[in-house]
């Protein structure tokens, strides 16, 4: 998982191993859709960037470039809600982790020179009319992502309901911040933002949002 979620990716596997075809092929698709769109990507580009064998692609995935659409989502709502999870765990303060968060988007922004946007959201604006497969998958996914952040809320002592309203709150003002960012060529939106959430959503007491 990249940091576009704002949460910390597991190590990956070292040794130098080469990933399983599969695993090849969602990382080329979503690095290359979160560059340039869905519709601008081929199957073709997708084999090529993955190093993997013609035919591939309709054997792991038989739904082609959808199927492999579906999987990416699932993929990466996995590794955000697994993150989530993590976090809720922790002895990091909701104050420390919402600041995280969107420190961790404006670096990843940085990082890829502002060139790539995150998955779900690239996805959702794009293709959530014509494609009713990805459609499905990203509304369980993001139904997933919102109970995880909840849950985060709720082990830092909010009752559900205002738990609920702040994860929610706090999804919609990372993600409008990222793009905001992402269009400026600057971090200030993501990083407001990320300020705006430690000190106003992250006490239970809090009850103004």
């Amino acid at each position: 998982m990249n940091l576009v979620d704002g949460l910390p990716a597991e190590a990956p596997p070292r040794g130098g191993r080469k990933a399983p075809t599969r695993e090849r092929l969602i990382r080329a698709f979503t690095h290359l859709v979160q560059q340039r769109g869905f519709a601008a990507v081929g199957t073709a580009e997708i084999l090529e960037t993955a190093a993997a064998p013609r035919g591939s692609l309709y054997h792991h995935f038989p739904t082609g470039k959808s199927g492999l659409a579906v999987a990416a989502v699932e993929e990466m709502a996995e590794a955000v809600t697994d993150a989530l999870h993590r976090a809720a765990t922790s002895r990091r303060t909701l104050h420390v982790l919402l600041r995280g968060m969107a420190s961790a988007r404006a670096a990843w922004l940085k990082r890829t020179g502002w060139s790539e946007g995150p998955l779900l959201t690239v996805l959702s604006n794009e293709v959530v009319p014509y494609e009713p497969d990805i459609a499905e998958a990203l509304k369980v996914t993001s139904a997933a992502i919102n109970s995880a952040f909840t849950d985060l809320f709720i082990a830092r002592g909010f009752a559900p309901d205002h738990a609920r309203r702040n994860a929610h709150t706090a999804r919609s003002l990372l993600d409008g911040a990222m793009t905001l960012s992402r269009a400026a060529r600057s971090t200030d939106a993501l990083l407001e933002a990320g300020d705006f959430l430690a000190t106003r959503l992250a006490d239970p007491d809090n009850r103004g949002v």
